[in-house]
């Protein structure tokens, strides 16, 4: 890489650095997590100061700094602002969760991650508000399936037992889902029932275009418990709360 590079991009979080200069990061489906430096970005007057913020995407042109092992953001076209998520509140509170998941979790391929976000972000932009929730769980489920912690739909993971019509269970804090027997051993706090129905719903979304299957229904029951339980294993993967889950809680 040279100094002077670009790349393709989506700001996932930025933060003041010194008094006027912002602190940028941004997902490259090239070089996955980069922090760079929007110099000026705070002033009234700063070329970058309204496209720098989170969820502007397009073409970054950076340089690379390496005494100081820096980078620093020297121009911006920025060609998607996601307007539509911006002016719905549980839209941007969607958003925000898949954003700070890929702060706090990335490891995975940064190609497949950023194709993932990018995708799921113009689905939201554009889709009816009351779609949101089902692009939540598809997002949510598509990375865990990339990162390679997505827990097997077909069988417990504590026996090995072929998943029953009667469907598994997710206990919070343990890796994979179990069956009924299974889950009720150890541990105070009360497994989420995962029905068929919920799992049908997940074993499609594998072969199943982003868009496509958020349009798919399963009844309410079933899917408010299958988005309770991966917004609890996003927050495993990740080690710890996410604050856009706790302030987005009754919205998401």
């Amino acid at each position: 890489m040279g100094r002077s590079f670009r790349t393709e991009g989506i700001i996932l979080k930025n933060f003041r650095f010194g008094e006027i200069h912002k602190g940028v990061t941004l997902l490259s489906p090239e070089h996955g997590i980069l922090h760079a430096t929007a110099y000026g970005a705070y002033s009234a007057k700063g070329k970058l100061s309204n496209i720098t913020n989170p969820l502007c995407a397009g073409t970054f042109f950076l340089y690379r700094d390496p005494v100081k092992d820096s980078v620093k953001i020297t121009d911006l076209d920025c060609r998607e602002f996601f307007e539509g998520i911006r002016a719905a509140i549980v839209k941007f509170f969607t958003a925000s969760v898949w954003l700070e998941t890929v702060i706090k979790t990335f490891g995975g391929d940064a190609l497949e991650v950023f194709s993932l976000l990018s995708g799921s972000l113009r689905i939201l932009d554009t889709c009816k508000e009351d779609v949101s929730p089902r692009l939540l769980v598809q997002f949510l489920w598509r990375y865990l399936l990339l990162s390679g912690a997505a827990p097997d739909t077909d069988a417990c993971a504590g026996c090995g037992a072929a998943a029953a019509s009667g469907g598994l269970a997710y206990k919070r804090g343990v890796a994979g889902f179990f069956c009924p027997a299974c889950a009720g051993s150890g541990g105070a706090e009360q497994p989420l029932s995962l029905t068929a129905g919920a799992l049908a719903y997940l074993r499609y979304s594998k072969n199943t275009s982003l868009e496509k299957a958020a349009g798919a229904s399963v009844d309410e029951a079933s899917f408010a418990s299958l988005k309770k339980a991966l917004l609890f294993l996003i927050e495993d993967l990740a080690g710890s709360p996410l604050n856009s889950i706790r302030t987005g809680a009754g919205l998401l």
